[in-house]
C-alpha cells in the first residue's frame, strides 16, 4: 500500500474517544459585563457608571451621586457566550453541507495557532441598595474557559498521511460559580473649585458553590498503513463548595469641562478556599493497534478513571486594571475604557482592550446606547436601552461578539435588568 491520506472517517472514531475529555472541559469567561448599561456602552464604563452600577466597575463613582439619593437594584442579569473561531456565517455556509477539500481548509484556517477557544460567562443580581456614597449588593457568577488543541480538527477534517502524529498537549479549561455579598464605600480625598477626587473600595465575602481546575491535559494519536495508535490523559481538581473574600478598589476624578476620570482595579486582593469535597480526577485512554477495518472501535480503547478525595485549595480570582474618561456633551454622554489583564485566567480575559460607548437621551425617558469594543479576547460592537418611567428604569443590551457585523459574530452577549431610583 502507497503512502496516502487516510479517510478522516475512519480516524475520526478513535480520535473522538481520545478527546472526549478534552473537548467537553468547562468552558470560562472572556471579560463579560456585569451590569446591563454597561453592556450597551461594549464595557466603556469605569467613569460613567453610577449608583449600584459602580460597584462592579469603580466604587469610587459612589462619590459622584447626590449626597441622599437612593437606588434599589430589584434583578439582573447578563450572559455571554463567545468562541475565537467559528462566526455565524461560517455556520449557515456548512450547516447540513457535503465539505471538499477547500471547505475544510477554511474552517482549519479559521481557529488560531493556540486553538479552539470557547468562553462563557453568567452574572445575576438578586438584590442592591445604594444611599449615598454607600451601597450594599447581592450578586452570583459564573464563568469557563475552553482550550482544543486546533491538532484535533486537523485530525478530523483533514484526515492524516501515514506515520505523521497529532499532539493534542495545547488543552486546557477552567472554571467557577460563586455568590458574592458586597459592602460598598466611597469617599472624597481632594475638593476643590476646580477638581474633585474620591477613593472608593468594595469589601466582598465569598461563598464557593463550584471550582474546576485542570491541572494537566495532553493526548496523541498516530495512524500507520494498517492500524491507529494513541492516548489521551487528563488530571483535574473539583470542589462543591469554598468561602473567601476579594476587595476591590478605584479612584475618580472630577475634573475642569465636565471630565471624570476613572480608575479600578478589579480583585486587587482576593483567596478562597475551597474545601468541600474536594476530589482529584484521573482520566487515561488507550488506543493500540486499532485495525482501520475494525467494525467496533470501542473494544479496542482502554479507558481508566480515578476519582480520589484531594487536600483543600486556595485560588485567587482574576484581576483586571482598568482606565476610563468620560464626557456629558447636551444630550450625549460619551465614554472610553482602557482594560488591561492582570492574570491570564477565567474571567480576565487576555488582552489588552479598548472600549468606546454613547448614550443619547433625547428626552428624560428614553436613553438608547450603541458601543463598539477593540482588542481582548475577541471585538464587540453593543446596543442597549434603558427606559426611566418615573423611579422604575429597566435596562436592555446586546453585544455581538468577535466582529462589528452581524454574519461575522463568534458570540452574543445580552442582559436585562430593572432598578429603582428616588
Amino acid at each position: 500500500m502507497t503512502a496516502r491520506r487516510i479517510d478522516a472517517r475512519r480516524t475520526a472514531a478513535g480520535a473522538a474517544l481520545l478527546a472526549a475529555l478534552l473537548t467537553t472541559l468547562p468552558a470560562a469567561p472572556a471579560a463579560a459585563q456585569g451590569q446591563v448599561r454597561a453592556m450597551g456602552l461594549a464595557g466603556a464604563y469605569t467613569a460613567a457608571a453610577r449608583g449600584l452600577d459602580a460597584v462592579g466597575w469603580n466604587p469610587a463613582n459612589l462619590a459622584l451621586r447626590r449626597p441622599h439619593g437612593v437606588e434599589v437594584g430589584l434583578a439582573s442579569v447578563a450572559m455571554d457566550l463567545n468562541n475565537n473561531a467559528f462566526s455565524l456565517e461560517r455556520y449557515n455556509e456548512i450547516s447540513g453541507a457535503t465539505l471538499n477539500a477547500a471547505d475544510k481548509q477554511r474552517l482549519l484556517d479559521d481557529i488560531p495557532d493556540e486553538g479552539f477557544m470557547l468562553n462563557a460567562d453568567v452574572r445575576a443580581s438578586a438584590l442592591g441598595v445604594c444611599v449615598g456614597p454607600v451601597a450594599l449588593s447581592l450578586q452570583g457568577l459564573a464563568g469557563s474557559t475552553g482550550t482544543l488543541d486546533k491538532d484535533f480538527f486537523d485530525l478530523i477534517l483533514m484526515g492524516n498521511e501515514i506515520d505523521e502524529s497529532f499532539d493534542f498537549g495545547d488543552t486546557d479549561g477552567e472554571g467557577f460559580a460563586l455568590a458574592s455579598g458586597t459592602v460598598s464605600f466611597a469617599a472624597p480625598l481632594l475638593t476643590s473649585r476646580a477638581v474633585r477626587l474620591s477613593a472608593g473600595v468594595n469589601a466582598r465575602y465569598l461563598h464557593g458553590l463550584y471550582d474546576l481546575r485542570v491541572e494537566t491535559a495532553s493526548g496523541g494519536i498516530v495512524a500507520t498503513m494498517t492500524e491507529v495508535r494513541g492516548e489521551a490523559s487528563a488530571s483535574y481538581l473539583t470542589s462543591r463548595g469554598g468561602t473567601g473574600y476579594a476587595v476591590d478598589a478605584g479612584l475618580a476624578l472630577q475634573a475642569p469641562r465636565g471630565w471624570v476620570l476613572g480608575l479600578a482595579v478589579s480583585n486587587a486582593a482576593s483567596h478562597i478556599e475551597w474545601d468541600r469535597d474536594v476530589e482529584r480526577t484521573t482520566w487515561r485512554a488507550t488506543v493500540d493497534s486499532l485495525a482501520l477495518d475494525t467494525e467496533e472501535p470501542a473494544d479496542r480503547v482502554i479507558d481508566e478513571k480515578t476519582v480520589a478525595a484531594a487536600a483543600p485549595y486556595a485560588r485567587r480570582l482574576p484581576a483586571t486594571v482598568r482606565f476610563g474618561a468620560s464626557n456629558t456633551l447636551g444630550p450625549l454622554l460619551l465614554a472610553v475604557d482602557v482594560v488591561k489583564p492582570l492574570d491570564d485566567r477565567a474571567g480576565a480575559g487576555r488582552r489588552v482592550e479598548l472600549n468606546a460607548g454613547v448614550e443619547w437621551r433625547p428626552c428624560g425617558w428614553l436613553r438608547p446606547r450603541l458601543g463598539l469594543g477593540f482588542g481582548g479576547d475577541v471585538d464587540r460592537a453593543a446596543a442597549g436601552l434603558g427606559v426611566a418611567l418615573g423611579p422604575l428604569c429597566w435596562d436592555l443590551a446586546v453585544a455581538n461578539r468577535g466582529a462589528f457585523i452581524p454574519d461575522d459574530t463568534k458570540g452574543l452577549a445580552a442582559a436585562s435588568g430593572v432598578s429603582l431610583a428616588f
